[in-house]
Formats: C-alpha cells, structure tokens, sequence
C-alpha cells in the first residue's frame, strides 16, 4: 500500500489491510461468489476471510459464522445480504469494531417507518465512526491497491491515471468494463453515500501519486463544505476535474424569492462553483470519458490554437464546421510552418491547418509525420490531433500511429489520435499509442469537446491569483445584518441604499407623498424624471401600471402623481431618468446547498426571454467577473455597435464584484436580490430599480 494511501481516513475503506465477504458463498451465479471472485481475481494482498454461518471454509478461504468470530476485527467488511439483513449485519459490525463497509443493498424496505433504513443507517454510522461505501452502490476498484469489490464480476481493469467517482452505477459499469483503453486508479460507485461523500472520495485520489485527473458523474453534493475543499485541493495539485453534473432542469423552491432566484435554479449554483474552481462541465458519458482521458495526459495545453492532419477533405470539412460551433480555435500557422507543409505534400494538396494530407498512395509515415511535426512546431499551434479511423493492425494505420508517436516524441504539446467515428472495430490496437502517453478519442465530436475543455482548463490555470475582496466596513454591515433581521420587509427605496451601501452606484431619489413633494422633487432632481410608486407590497410596479417615465415638466409629474395616488396609494419616488446605456440585470443568491451567488445578465423586459445570464460564486474579483461577463451575448452590446460607444464594463464588474461581497457579508441574512436594470452607459454605471428580500437565521 502506497504510504499516502495508507494515512488517508479512507484508507480502511479503500484500501484495507484486512476484508472480510459478509455472505460469501461457493454457489456459482450468486452474489456471494461473485463478490469473492471479484476480490480474488484483482491481486488483492490482504487478509481476506468469509462470513457465512453455512460454511466453514469457502474455496480455501477460512470462513466464520459472524463478524464477532473473525480472529480480528477487518478494516473492510463487504455486506452482500438483501435488504431485510442489512441492519443487523451493520449493528454486528459496529460490535465487532469493523471500520468499513460496503453495502450493496438498496435498503429501501417495504412498510419501513420513519427514520427510514437508509437513515437509521446514517446515524448508526455517524455515531461509531463508520466508513461506509453505498448503500445502494456497486462498489469499488482501487486498481492500485489491487482490490476489486463489485457485486458484478468485471473482468480485470486497466490501470491508469484517472479517477472516477459515480452517482450512476452504470455509467460506473460502463467505464470499467466495455473499453481496457480508459485506464483508472480508482474508480468508485457512491451510491446514497451513507456516511462516505463524493468529496471524501476526492480528497482520498489526491492521495494517490498516481492520480491525474478525477472523472465525476454526479447527481448531487451531499457534502459541500467538503467538496469545495477537495476542489480546491485539487486546484492546489493541478489535477484537473471533469463533471458530468445532472439535473441541469430542477428548479428549487427556495430560491424563488427574487426574480433572480426564479432564474437561477439549483443548477445555476452548480455552475458557479465550477467556474469558481476550473471544473469542466461535460454533457454525456462520452464527452467525460474522452475529456478524462485527455487532460490525464502529462502534457497540458498551455496556448494557441489547433493544429489538425486528416486523411480526407470531406472529414476536414466536418471537422472545421464543429470546432466553429464546439468552440475550438483552429491555430492561424505561420509562412515557415506552411512552407514545410508544401514540401511535404503531393502536388495539389493545401498547406493550410486544418491538412487534407492524404494523397494518391504514397509513404503515409513520412508525409503524415512531417505535417505533424510541422504544426507541433508552429508557436501558434497549443495542441496538435491526427484525424483518422486507425483501428487494425493494418500497414497504413501503423505507419500513421508511428508518424503520430514520432511528431509527439519531438515536442512538448498535448498530442492525440482522434478517431471520426466512435465505433472502434478493434480497441486493442489503440493500446499500444496509448501505452506511449498519445489518447486516443472516438469520435470527432467527442475529441474537439475534449480540446475546447483541456484549453479552457488551461485559460483557468493561467488566471492570476485571487485578489482580495474590497473590504466593508463592519458598521455597514452590522447596519444592514440588524434591518434584515427585522420582519418589515425593505421597499425600492431602502434597497437602493442597502445596494448603495455595498457599493453599487444608485440613481438619486425622493420619496414623496404629495404632489407639490413631487413637484419640489423633479425640481431638484432635475427633468425629465420618472415617478414610480413606492406604495409597501407592489413588488411589480410595471405590472401594476406603477411607472411614468420621461416627465418633461412639472404638469406632467402632477399628472402623474395624481394617477399613482388614486389608484395605488400616495407613496411615490421620483428619481432622474438615467442617461442611456444598456440594461443589465444585477442578482445575489442564496442556493440552500451551495451558498451566495450573483447573477449578471441581459436586463430590462427581456431578461427572461433572453436567458442571457452568468452565475458566480463568491469570492470572485474584477478578473474573474471580466472573464465570465465576456462569454455572454450581452458583451458585444457593452462592446458598442450601429455606432453606439462602448459601455463602460469596469464598472458593471465593478458592481458585480460588490455584490458578490454584499452576498457573503450578509449570508443568512439576506435572501435575494434584484437589480433590474443597471444602466451601464460609456460613463460608468447606475442601479435605477432594485429590490431585496430579507430572511432570518433558521
């Protein structure tokens, strides 16, 4: 056992001394034997005993009745019983001072009462120190350790440098047993995570030297605290992190206070923290296995763009149409690299990347060598791909594998073999390029996303470090802390001067509740003017038809005042009408699981039509509000067009990252909050309608 491995908490769990088969059986077919075979046929080194009252020896492994008549008490007990014996076995293991468990068991049981099995499970586990993989789980391969715990016989595991962690046992299945290319250290079915969460798995492969990249399919973060820290931890290792998160449809109640909670939904959080922490979000099985297998090459991308060699045009064009729409750029070569090109290929072709290099049955070796080692030596080219279906021991397909395996032995940039289609006739022949650090990914798709995620990863890593927050005046926030514990709920007016407070440039304003106060008002403030009602409860003023905009002079806000006063109540603000700019939509946050975020979007009426919106996640900087404002559709209005100047986006990243200290200032405190519009014009930027809901510490 590796030394790290041996100190880390779930060391019992994971990679025990000592594991004991908790219904083992000799009988062909059940899950007792399949258990056993499993842990015999990985090479496990342990002691390794049988619990079977029935037996006294099983296949020359010794054999007690119970757990209690083990002559020592095992790290690891494996629980393959149903259901209805789930919870005795789990009391006998806590009497017996076993310190792990896998259970396989749903533990759902018919007519259960409340606290239900699986909860009764959690507590008894809490309260001894219990480790526990599952319940309701498939188990788990730590390939470095040589234990191999399924309830399914498998087969043998590649070993390799990703870990993955599973919510879905047959995405867990999947990866271990239909392709030996994708080689694990660790993989890990989690199931109800009992007493044992996706970030304790985590923490447990950033253990494990051979770790270099984790492969998540998640359905949920049970542990957040947890998994924020492993995250983090990771970042600190740079071991990049792949999510396959589900559940991007749910809406969470709770967050549907403000306007902006109504938008988020709980995957919006999911969102922010991992763009907080560089997690590359994938969309499918496919897309995180070949993401996985990419970035756990030791060559990272650092700059540039793509360089590309194919076996045909038509293949080329497919390729070029969806790195455009994947996102992926294609590197612009230099004159020396396209010289290089023209000498090596046959009269006709184009030295251009993406290179059509195929020709009229010449040495594919030498011609597809020299255009990949041309584009890996190109200072604008960041990763370079062969495009081709290599999949027999053909002579074509080894002279490309070995014009591939020769342009990457020249160079130090992340170097793959894409496949154009993902039915592979025989995977074993990509084993050996595997063997030489080259993935291989199925799949034109597949791999052009896995390059969009390896450069982004990349881009996350050349960020600077973390600049600290502007700090608030604790005043300030005891101030607001204090208001928000009260049960009257703050009107426009008062949540303009909390926005204020933290920061965020307001418009100036006037409550009033008589004409002539709104006349006086306009006066000072200067025309034209908007008159809103500022009645307490009206949270949708333009719904009520409680907005005049564009009063031009005195008789006009009369008018006004008079409407909004016979109909809704006399209570009023007047404020100037800003200058124009582009309407943004400000919001924080409370998601119940993960915490304060802020919202930055396309604003005014159409910031539900639009769905134009990032999520970040506190604590964040002016580089990082930058950077997440620059992938929305709204940045090419801030950037000007049809002749408009460019609005002035510091300042809306001003007042974003103001938020995101508003937002962890007065956690628990404040529920949400709206600002819809900040008008951002080419002098700065200004909040003209604003609301905050409060809520008290539970």
């Amino acid at each position: 056992m590796e030394a790290t491995q041996a100190g880390s908490r779930l060391a019992p769990l994971l990679a025990p001394r000592s594991v004991a088969i908790v219904g083992a059986s000799p009988r062909e077919g059940s899950y007792g034997r399949s258990v056993l075979n499993g842990v015999l046929g990985g090479g496990y080194q342990g002691r390794l005993y049988g619990v079977n009252p029935n037996y006294k020896d099983i296949l020359g492994l010794p054999t007690a009745p119970s757990l209690a008549d083990l002559p020592e008490p095992v790290d690891l007990a494996i629980v393959a019983v149903a259901n209805a014996q789930v919870e005795a076995m789990v009391d006998q293991a806590i009497a017996a001072k076993v310190r792990a468990l896998t259970i396989f068991a749903s533990c759902y049981l018919p007519g259960d009462t409340d606290p239900r099995l699986p909860e009764r499970l959690r507590r008894k586990a809490r309260a001894a120190g219990l480790l526990i993989n599952g319940a309701n789980c498939l188990g788990f391969h730590n390939r470095d350790h040589g234990l191999h715990v399924c309830v399914f016989e498998t087969g043998p595991v590649t070993k390799g440098p990703i870990t993955v962690i599973s919510h879905s046992g047959s995405a867990y299945l999947s990866m271990l047993m239909n392709d030996q290319r994708f080689g694990c250290n660790l993989i890990v079915s989690a199931g109800q995570e009992l007493a044992v969460s996706a970030a304790d798995y985590m923490a447990f492969a950033l253990d494990m030297p051979t770790t270099r990249v984790i492969a998540l399919f998640l359905e949920t973060v049970r542990d957040p605290v947890g998994f924020r820290a492993s995250l983090a931890r990771a970042n600190a290792q740079d071991v990049p992190v792949v999510a396959l998160k589900v559940g991007r449809t749910e809406r969470s109640a709770e967050l549907a206070q403000t306007h902006s909670g109504a938008l988020a939904g709980n995957d919006a959080a999911y969102e922010a923290l991992f763009r907080q922490y560089g997690v590359q979000r994938v969309d499918s099985v496919d897309e995180l296995t070949a993401t996985a297998q990419l970035m756990a090459s030791p060559r990272r991308y650092v700059q540039g763009g793509l360089g590309a060699v194919l076996d045909s045009g038509g293949q080329r064009g497919m390729m070029v149409d969806l790195s455009a729409r994947l996102g992926v750029p294609i590197a612009e070569i230099g004159d020396a690299t396209r010289d290089k090109l023209a000498a090596a290929l046959e009269y006709g072709l184009e030295p251009v990347n993406p290179v059509d290099a195929w020709g009229t049955g010449y040495e594919a070796d030498k011609v597809f060598g020299a255009c990949l080692k041309a584009l890996s030596e190109d200072p604008a080219v960041g990763a370079v791909a062969l495009f081709s279906d290599i999949s027999t021991a053909d002579p074509v397909s080894q002279a490309f594998t070995d014009a591939l395996k020769a342009a990457a032995a020249t160079g130090d940039k992340p170097t793959m073999l894409i496949l154009n289609w993902s039915r592979v006739v025989d995977p074993s022949f990509h084993l050996g390029v595997i063997r030489d650090g080259i993935p291989v990914l199925d799949g034109v798709q597949n791999g052009l996303a896995a390059i969009r995620h390896a450069m982004e990863y990349g881009r996350f890593r050349a960020l600077p470090p973390l600049a600290p927050p502007p700090a608030v005046d604790p005043a300030i926030v005891a101030r607001w802390r204090d208001r928000l514990a009260k049960t009257q709920p703050l009107d426009e007016n008062e949540s303009l001067d909390l926005a204020a407070a933290f920061g965020v440039p307001t418009v100036a304003r006037r409550i009033v509740t008589t004409e002539a106060a709104a006349v006086d008002a306009a006066e000072v403030l200067g025309f034209p003017v908007a008159i809103k009602t500022a009645v307490t409860g009206i949270l949708h003023k333009t719904e009520a038809k409680g907005v005049h905009l564009k009063l031009a002079d005195a008789d006009a806000v009369r008018r006004a005042w008079a409407d909004l006063a016979g109909r809704l109540g006399p209570r009023a603000v007047v404020m100037p009408m800003a200058a124009p700019g582009v309407e943004v939509a400000l919001g924080v946050v409370m998601d119940p699981q993960l915490g304060p975020l802020v919202m930055v979007g396309a604003g005014g009426e159409l910031v539900e039509v639009l769905e134009d919106r990032v999520f970040l996640m506190p604590p964040f900087d002016a580089v990082r509000a930058e950077r997440a404002i620059a992938n929305l559709r709204l940045a090419r209005l801030l950037a000007g067009v049809r002749g408009r100047p460019p609005a002035d986006t510091g300042a809306l990243v001003r007042a974003a990252v103001a938020l995101g200290g508003m937002a962890q200032a007065l956690e628990g405190r404040l529920a949400g909050l709206d600002i819809n519009p900040l008008i951002v014009g080419p002098q700065g930027a200004v909040a003209v309608d604003t609301l905050a809901v409060s809520r008290l510490d539970s």
